[in-house]
């Protein structure tokens, strides 16, 4: 199925590795012109350099999203390089915030405001596009009860929240926003593969409760992404998909 994403320009944050990476991975294999960002050059040079085999081309640079200021520069920066902005995935999130001495403060900077901030400097431009689509990547920490990292979990269902109020809001502009949460998805060095090989009870207890009998690929994120970003998805608006295996057994209103 040809997606209509060939020519478009996209924005991917934490795109460097894990799910944001395989985002901006499968969307420049589709020919889109796509941007990439981490806090590390390195690992922007890096991916850029891995992603040079792929029809869409791949620019980015080393940014901190609660930096308003430098964020929105670059953002501005971006769309002079590329013509404009088509597609913005919001992935960058401060992760497992029970790890950090101040949780609540760590979810509220990144996960909320600097969300919210990084998505307004991308606006205009998204106004201006044919096809402009935000596409937030929550969790399905933010449909189920965290005791383990409830700031974290708060964070993702009040930025869920925010993601339907942003698309009745756009919709009139023609900017359709969606939010697609992940269940548990393993990729190299991340929390379930340090967990996987130094808790091997408790990863057995994850793997429990995924029916499949195993967790899920950052792969199987991005094609979802891709489609909700695309527009063969435009009267997709507003939706908030839990991409899980059926581990959640609530139905998901």
């Amino acid at each position: 199925m040809d997606l209509g994403l060939k020519g478009k320009r996209a924005i991917v944050t934490g795109s460097t590795r894990g799910i944001g990476k395989a985002i901006a991975e499968t969307l420049a294999k589709e020919g889109v012109d796509v941007a990439v960002c981490s806090r590390q050059q390195k690992a922007v040079d890096e991916t850029i350099a891995e992603f040079s085999q792929y029809p869409g081309k791949v620019i980015g640079a080393a940014v901190d999203i609660t930096d308003q200021q430098g964020f929105k520069q670059w953002v501005d920066s971006v769309a002079a390089e590329l013509g404009g902005i088509d597609i913005f995935v919001a992935n960058v999130t401060a992760g497992d915030t029970a790890e950090r001495s101040n949780p609540w403060d760590a979810a509220v900077t990144t996960d909320i405001l600097a969300t919210v901030s990084c998505i307004d400097a991308a606006l205009p431009m998204l106004k201006q596009s044919e096809a402009g689509a935000i596409v937030y990547i929550s969790s399905m920490a933010g449909i189920i009860g965290t005791p383990q990292i409830p700031a974290y979990g708060a964070a993702k269902a009040g930025m869920t929240h925010y993601m339907k109020t942003l698309a009745m809001s756009l919709v009139k502009d023609g900017v359709r926003v969606n939010t697609v949460s992940p269940g548990d998805i393993i990729t190299e060095g991340n929390v379930w593969d340090r967990i996987r090989t130094t808790m091997p009870d408790v990863f057995k207890s994850v793997l429990k409760r995924n029916p499949r009998g195993h967790l899920g690929t950052p792969e199987e994120i991005a094609q979802v992404v891709s489609f909700m970003a695309s527009p063969m998805a435009s009267l997709v608006n507003g939706a908030h998909l839990v991409v899980d295996g059926c581990s959640t057994t609530h139905v998901h209103f």
